[in-house]
């Protein structure tokens, strides 16, 4: 059986691993994933995606008994440390006072170690479930879920009945949550002597006219029970190459997070509408609108027996999140399935500087993730 201090060690291992999205690197987790199924006699297979980046699925076979498939999924990519510094090395793994420290400790390392922890357990234990589980290791989830598109897209997930997600929830079952719609804003000028600038057409300057105008104007009316309301943010910025030159090309990326029901082309639309409007004032400006990530929001049915089975061996009502997982992939497969986020680790520290996970936490999820699989029989094979 694989125990708390073996998981603890190979989370560890895992967080030394240096797979910030860019460049993504997720070969380096891949292949401990694999050798760590190996020794454990768990059938793996690798998808390469591009160099140093590859998806990795494990399978265990069930007794049989039906034709259902439980997936479980996780990434092994994480985002960047930051600018702002921390307390301690984000690729060292800190242990204090029962937190360990570290870039991906809850986003989501330590979520996809504990799945990996159950697998290894179930097969450790010569424990057979009435289904056949398999476990989904994705690459750039945090960059438009590339990889989770590429296992959609080449089928590996049609075969599912069911998905849990093991992102940090903190314990709650969640069946729904927002859209990302990223777009690229770039303006066009002209470039002039800094010390003559009424020879040049500013770029950096329409960039921020058009800023401060969709700031002003774009507005979102839709609502949501679970989700609340829309949102946008613009969050990188670029423009201009030296303080004595005129910008003649500028660029913002803008986060816009939906509601179900919301149209991304329409949303598109309604801002290349708002650019048109100030080039009307505005002759010189010129503008384009990229989409750099278009993801549609979550939806799945709480009415759904795996979802009523989930809430109710959990204790837990289904809530919704306002970040995205790789579950706005997967569920634009062939097959329509559940698709559960839900693990006992909380993200309050995702993407911040001193990340962290409670080892408690993490043990408990293992244990939950356990007992969820072993009490889960799904409907028998008619013969």
């Amino acid at each position: 059986m694989i125990n708390d201090s073996i998981a603890i060690q190979a989370l560890k291992e895992v967080l030394e691993m240096d797979t910030s999205n860019p460049p993504g690197n997720e070969e380096l987790v891949a292949n401990k994933l694999q050798f760590i199924f190996t020794e454990y006699g768990i059938e793996t297979t690798a998808i390469a995606h591009s160099a140093g980046r590859t998806n990795l699925i494990a399978t265990l076979q069930g007794d049989g008994s039906t034709d259902e498939v439980i997936g479980l999924s996780g990434h092994m990519d994480v985002v960047p440390p930051g600018e702002e510094p921390w307390d301690s090395n984000p690729f060292e793994p800190l242990e204090v006072d029962g937190k360990i420290y570290a870039r991906g400790a809850c986003d989501m390392k330590s979520g996809l170690m504990a799945a990996v922890a159950v697998l290894c357990r179930i097969k450790r234990e010569g424990l057979k479930l009435p289904y056949d589980l398999k476990l989904f290791a994705s690459i750039g989830e945090e960059r438009g879920a590339v990889g989770a598109k590429q296992l959609t897209e080449e089928g590996y997930t049609d075969c599912l009945s069911a998905m849990i997600i093991t992102e940090p929830t903190n314990g709650r079952v969640v069946t729904s949550h927002k859209g990302a719609l990223w777009l690229r804003i770039t303006t066009h000028g002209k470039t002039a002597h800094g010390s003559k600038p009424e020879r040049g057409v500013n770029a950096l300057m329409h960039l921020i006219t058009i800023i401060n105008e969709l700031q002003r104007t774009l507005r979102f009316d839709e609502n949501d029970d679970k989700l609340g309301q829309p949102s946008f943010s613009f969050n990188v910025m670029n423009g201009g190459k030296n303080t004595n030159v005129v910008p003649d090309q500028s660029s913002v990326e803008m986060d816009i997070r939906t509601l179900p029901g919301q149209d991304h082309a329409s949303i598109v639309q309604d801002i290349k509408n708002h650019i048109q409007k100030l080039k009307d004032q505005h002759p010189e400006l010129s503008a384009s609108v990229e989409v750099i990530n278009d993801l549609p929001p979550l939806e799945t049915d709480d009415r759904h027996q795996f979802v009523q089975f989930t809430c109710d061996h959990l204790n837990s009502r289904t809530f919704g999140m306002s970040g995205y997982t790789d579950g706005s992939r997967y569920q634009m497969g062939a097959s329509d399935f559940p698709i559960i986020v839900w693990s006992g680790i909380e993200g309050n520290t995702a993407h911040q500087p001193n990340e962290r996970v409670y080892i408690d936490h993490y043990t408990k999820t293992i244990e939950q993730l356990q007992s969820l699989l072993m009490a889960y029989k799904p409907h028998v094979i008619h013969q």
